[in-house]
């Protein structure tokens, strides 16, 4: 290297010992240190936070509601079940999902999704503006970080796996799709969906007012981010036979198809992208999107046959050993 030659810079990274507070899954490190959005927003973080921002994120969950959350007016319910369990919001910022985005978020889990879902979810997904959450727990269970104890409070999205108190279950999902919210898993996760989820420029102005919001009630500002979103959006009922009533009103499904789809419904079976859409106009004049979205999510394929984990599930028992 010439004397006048500038060092090649290096991304400053977790250390073993900050990697031990950030994830429970050795192979979601090997992942992370070489994903773009980690390395990025990980080099935020640590810019605005130094020596707090681990302690910070094992003290913070994040949370983003879906587009069915918006139109289903379920992000009030959502607020209260969270500060009911002990999470204070400090803050919020709006965004929205992209046809790359949704794929990012979910890199390590939506191969088990076939391509016929994919399609659908690239239509949900960026149907309206949605809002992330960012939450203190004012209730900490030791060692256990925030992000993994909101996680386990928001239920599966597997009806079957639901207990009572869940949020999910208390939200009322119409179908296995549409259920509302999204909560990244512990607090490796946390800093690399601000980097997929945020833009630069609106990341650093959620960490901004996040360095001054810590400690301070921010309900009344979400309340109104809330506001503002649901007044953009009619709200509609996710409701399949409503929504498929209003479809044959406007003759964008035929009695013969509208009959066959409360058959699958009925009996369990699910069909496959094209299929349904031949038999469903979405862009016939009055259709609403959300009636198609309805329809669609309840008899939609749902996985490919035996899937396998690209990255282990979070095993919170393992957040409690390690303390």
């Amino acid at each position: 290297m010439s004397d006048n030659q500038e060092p090649r810079p290096e991304d400053v990274l977790p250390t073993d010992a900050q990697w031990e507070r950030l994830t429970v899954v050795p192979a979601k490190r090997e992942a992370y240190e070489k994903d773009l959005y980690f390395r990025e927003s990980w080099a935020d973080l640590a810019e605005h936070f130094g020596d707090r921002l681990v302690p910070l994120l094992g003290s913070i969950a994040v949370m983003n509601v879906k587009p069915d959350a918006v139109v289903g007016r379920r992000m009030k319910p959502i607020l209260e079940f969270v500060t009911r369990h002990g999470f204070q919001p400090i803050g919020c910022a709006p965004f929205q999902l992209t046809r790359h985005s949704m794929r990012e978020v979910w890199r390590y889990d939506w191969h088990v999704y076939p391509v016929d879902r994919l399609a659908f979810s690239t239509l949900w997904y960026t149907e309206v503006d949605i809002l992330l959450f960012v939450l203190q727990d004012l209730r900490p269970q030791g060692t256990l970080p925030a992000s993994v104890r909101l996680a386990r409070l928001k239920g599966s999205s597997v009806p079957e796996k639901r207990t009572a108190g869940d949020m999910r279950t208390l939200l009322r999902p119409p179908n296995r799709f549409l259920n509302f919210t999204h909560v990244q898993d512990e607090p490796a996760d946390i800093v690399r969906e601000l980097g997929i989820l945020l833009d630069r420029p609106e990341r650093q102005a959620l960490l901004h007012d996040l360095e001054r919001s810590l400690g301070v009630d921010r309900t009344t500002d979400v309340l109104a981010a809330i506001d503002r979103i649901e007044t953009r959006y009619p709200a509609h009922d996710l409701d399949f036979e409503a929504s498929l009533q209003r479809l044959e009103k406007v003759s964008a499904v035929s009695a013969g198809d509208a009959a066959k789809l409360r058959g699958l419904r009925a009996e369990g079976r699910r069909t496959g992208w094209d299929a349904l859409c031949a038999m469903i106009d979405r862009r016939a004049p009055g259709v609403d999107r959300w009636d198609f979205i309805a329809v669609v999510s309840t008899v939609l394929w749902y996985e490919r046959p035996d899937p396998v984990d690209l990255l282990p599930a979070v095993d919170p028992t393992r957040w409690t050993r390690a303390g």
